[in-house]
């Protein structure tokens, strides 16, 4: 090889070398190497908390809570600022809304997503984090897969039975974490002269209630014909069997309670405590 075609072999290797450390400070490749796993960049990402922008996503606390009830983002989060590990655990959240002693734990998100989670295996790392508009539920002691994005509901299950139906002790948190079925109830009708051109339009406006349907207590009783329903105060209404075909137990003002869908709200019992047969239960 000639000396001159050495050169331009010393010149090219010293380019791609110089490229290369160039590179290796330009791009972030140690920071990339990092992130190699999913574990790590969702412990990158799991977060967004952006200076001064609130979130007004609603998050429920429902099942055997004191009361259900929703909170606003914002509110858990105000203005979220560009602080690194901005969170709470889920065991200090539920404790502010008075749930000490429970037994488990379910988070849903707006997707449909929906994890599982028995006390022993939530901490102190099973986090709540801001999440674009609403929050995020993280833990690096759990696989990825429960990182919910968009958390709405939070369904807890305590170790008390007050509820009773038929000769079956349970608890609203239980019956939400079964099968649940979805009602629409309180449909009224909106007018509206609109002040563009004067005329009437007309729209619907309705209550989705989303409980335990109670399929599985009529089957059981199947020579029933009515049911009394006790509320907490103790106050008993009889219903008959075909009143309660659309009935489902689900939470209103905070309490469970019975939904009737046909019916107006003076109807359902509110901070139901019991639904046994009257007659016909052998």
């Amino acid at each position: 090889m000639s000396k001159r075609w050495t050169w331009l072999l010393v010149g090219a290797i010293g380019v791609v070398i110089g490229i290369g450390l160039a590179s290796w400070k330009t791009f972030p490749i140690e920071d990339m190497i990092a992130r190699t796993t999913c574990a790590e960049c969702h412990d990158v990402h799991g977060a967004l908390e952006i200076a001064q922008v609130p979130a007004q996503s609603q998050v429920w606390i429902l099942g055997d809570v004191p009361e259900s009830t929703y909170f606003f983002v914002n509110d858990l989060f105000p203005l979220a600022d560009e602080t690194e590990g901005t969170s709470i655990s889920l065991i200090d959240l539920l404790a502010d809304y008075g749930v000490t002693d429970w037994e488990k734990v379910s988070i849903e998100s707006l997707d449909g997503g929906l994890v599982t989670l028995e006390r022993q295996y939530v901490t102190e790392n099973s986090l709540l984090v801001p999440y674009v508009d609403g929050i995020r539920f993280k833990d690096v002691n759990l696989h990825e897969s429960t990182w919910l994005k968009g958390v709405r509901f939070i369904t807890v299950q305590g170790s008390e039975t007050p509820l009773l139906l038929g000769d079956t002790q349970t608890s609203l948190g239980r019956l939400l974490m079964g099968d649940r079925t979805a009602v629409i109830a309180e449909a009224s009708d909106a007018l509206y002269s609109s002040p563009v051109d004067g005329q009437i339009y007309q729209g619907n406006y309705a209550h989705i209630y989303t409980g335990a349907s109670l399929v599985s207590l009529l089957t059981a009783y199947p020579e029933a014909t009515t049911f009394a329903c006790t509320s907490q105060d103790s106050e008993t209404v009889s219903y008959t069997r075909e009143e309660l075909q659309e009935a489902v137990i689900a939470p209103v003002s905070g309490l469970p309670s019975l939904v009737l869908p046909q019916y107006g709200q003076g109807s359902w019992v509110i901070g139901i405590e019991s639904i046994v047969p009257e007659d016909g239960e052998s």
